[in-house]
């Protein structure tokens, strides 16, 4: 059902000698094999002819290949060496050999060309769980590293925030290569009350994805959704409607399941996974395929998304492509946390961190560098909260922040120049 285009990086080597064909005597001058090493791989190309081309698949986010082996007719040298370094849009490049009498050249021209069209979603396509893993178009385990914007709600200071210049920035500058739109429901200047606005701002944040190649979550981004789910229900048909033939959407259909109800009386008293929040995500999960039948949907889980060991324990049935949410904050969420969710995953179910931040404040969360650890030794997805510039330690950005992007390291916050590092690197690998 999807009609985007391919979403393989095409990464095409051309040599042409500028001399006859190449023979092996003492006065020729011709590369007689050239090897490449990317993402520590190495493509071979052997070269029996003057013109040649090489075509090879890489995996999305590969900016640079390097010579790894060149060799020689005898005698002969050349201008380049082996570990010379390319980046990828580098544009034509010369390789000269001379033989060793010096009485022959021959000019190769190296060109390396990434298709304008290529981004991580058609290098990946449609993402699907696999077990307690989550895998692209070919099957390959694949993980991801993006951005969580702040509520979506009027007047809360975040929603300035929702424009497709930010997500450029974040793909630009950042590599981000997935974002979350998080859409407030139950509290003040949220979809309740400002539906229009609220959902205009998803649109905003997910036409903008889509148009930058990027994953985009569509989060409801509620306490309590298990008290509305009917009005859960008419968003997401309208959402799959709308974006269901995207390999680009993801639905996030509950943020953090909290208390049983708004009820003062009840505070502390924690919806339940087998009461509350399962039946809930099957009645939206049920809506959803009804009109979208393959893409992602994650599910949070109780108390604030951490018990995932219910989810484990009952897991959704009878609907394919169903993960779980888990979501971390540095200064309370700890090795007992990673331990839980260590164990869920061995029970079978996949897990999506849709939301983590750091202790803030500080680049030197040593916490941090453990969840990281275990996010990339479990090959697991994350998005950083938030992008904001409120006064608050997981804001990414400082107070006055440009809302079009374009943001200096001056313009972020401790916690903003720690993500930023992270997410840039884990896309880079």
């Amino acid at each position: 059902m999807k009609t985007l285009s391919l979403a393989l990086i095409i990464f095409f080597i051309s040599l042409t000698s500028c001399g006859e064909k190449a023979e092996n005597k003492n006065n020729q001058a011709f590369i007689s094999q050239l090897v490449l090493e990317a993402d520590g791989r190495d493509f071979h190309a052997d070269v029996p002819y003057s013109v040649f081309t090489i075509g090879v698949t890489l995996p999305y986010g590969t900016t640079e290949t390097q010579i790894k082996t060149l060799e020689l007719s005898p005698g002969a040298t050349a201008d380049r060496k082996a570990g010379d370094i390319f980046a990828v849009n580098s544009g034509q490049i010369e390789i000269t050999v001379t033989s060793e009498d010096k009485n022959a050249t021959n000019t190769y021209a190296l060109t390396l060309n990434v298709p304008a069209e290529s981004n991580v979603v058609s290098a990946h396509g449609l993402l699907q769980v696999s077990g307690n893993r989550i895998v692209n178009k070919a099957n390959e385990t694949v993980s991801f590293a993006g951005n969580s914007f702040f509520w979506s709600n009027d007047n809360w200071g975040g929603e300035r925030y929702y424009t497709p210049e930010v997500v450029q920035w974040l793909k630009e500058d950042w590599n981000t290569t997935i974002i979350r739109a998080a859409m407030g429901v139950e509290d003040p200047g949220g979809y309740f009350e400002s539906p229009n606005n609220n959902k205009e701002r998803v649109i905003t944040l997910v036409d903008a994805a889509i148009a930058e190649g990027l994953y985009v979550i569509i989060d409801w981004h509620s306490h309590y959704a298990h008290l509305y789910p009917n009005e859960a229900v008419a968003f997401f048909q309208e959402m799959a409607t709308a974006y269901g033939q995207y390999d680009h959407v993801i639905y996030e259909i509950y943020n953090e399941p909290k208390y049983i109800d708004q009820d003062p009386a009840n505070e502390g008293t924690f919806a339940t996974w087998d009461e509350h929040i399962k039946p809930y995500a099957e009645q939206v999960i049920a809506a959803i395929r009804a009109i979208d039948p393959d893409n992602m949907i994650v599910v949070g889980t109780g108390e604030w998304s951490q018990k995932v060991d219910d989810a484990a324990n009952n897991p959704i049935t009878g609907y394919d492509n169903i993960a779980y949410a888990l979501h971390f904050y540095t200064v309370y969420h700890q090795q007992w946390l990673r331990d839980r969710a260590t164990a869920a995953m061995n029970k079978g179910i996949a897990l999506f961190i849709t939301e983590w931040g750091s202790i803030g404040y500080t680049q030197n969360d040593p916490e941090t560098e453990l969840w990281m650890e275990w996010c990339k030794a479990n090959n697991i997805s994350h998005l950083n909260w938030a992008v904001n510039d409120k006064a608050e330690e997981w804001s990414i950005l400082k107070q006055g922040a440009s809302v079009t992007g374009n943001w200096p390291e001056s313009s972020l916050t401790e916690a903003g120049k720690l993500a930023r590092t992270i997410i840039k690197e884990w896309n880079n690998n």
